[in-house]
């Protein structure tokens, strides 16, 4: 079986955004040097073509590198250097994801490096053993990324509730 692999998206120059990022070298190397994660299990995150500045009516500048689900963004917002998604929907608060892009990039390459899961006749005792094991991975990598109804919680929630069985993940694709 093949299963994910985890592969690096490195953007090119800062360009725009080279002073905007001057007071994050973290958050630079990792976009332009060291890359971010290409893709995580079909729509739940895959990297953006270019790296954009998302417009807020709040006017935090959330630094766009990614796209979850179908109309969401994952950026960095610049006012915490936090990863957080920002759902289709104006005015709504910004979902945290991570707290730091390095963070976010060792919780993906940790989560699929974790995988297979389960298979799709696993019992509840299997599913419940797979999501203990990708909340622990998640908290040491990230304590606050567990907390309940948060990105990667929901994940391990998923994964208790049998929607990340060895099929539906390969059948999502990368």
């Amino acid at each position: 079986m093949t299963g994910p692999q985890y592969e690096s998206r490195v953007f090119p120059g800062p360009g725009a955004l080279s002073e905007l990022l001057r007071p994050w070298p973290s958050v630079r190397r990792a976009l332009f040097a060291d890359g971010v994660p290409k893709s995580f299990f079909g729509h739940r995150y895959r990297a953006d073509p270019d790296v954009t500045l998302l417009d807020r009516p709040d006017g935090r500048a959330i630094v766009r590198f990614g796209s979850s689900g179908l109309a969401d963004a994952i950026g960095i917002d610049l006012a915490t250097g936090h990863v957080v998604e920002q759902i289709n929907a104006p005015g709504l608060p910004l979902p945290f994801v991570n707290t730091s892009i390095g963070q976010f990039t060792q919780t993906v390459k940790a989560v699929i490096d974790r995988f297979p899961y389960y298979g799709q006749d696993a019992d509840d005792t299997e599913m419940q053993a797979a999501a203990a094991d990708l909340r622990d991975i998640i908290r040491r990598i990230d304590p606050a990324a567990i907390v309940p109804d948060r990105y990667w919680s929901t994940l391990a929630d998923d994964a208790e509730n049998g929607d990340l069985s060895t099929g539906e993940v390969l059948a999502a694709g990368q």
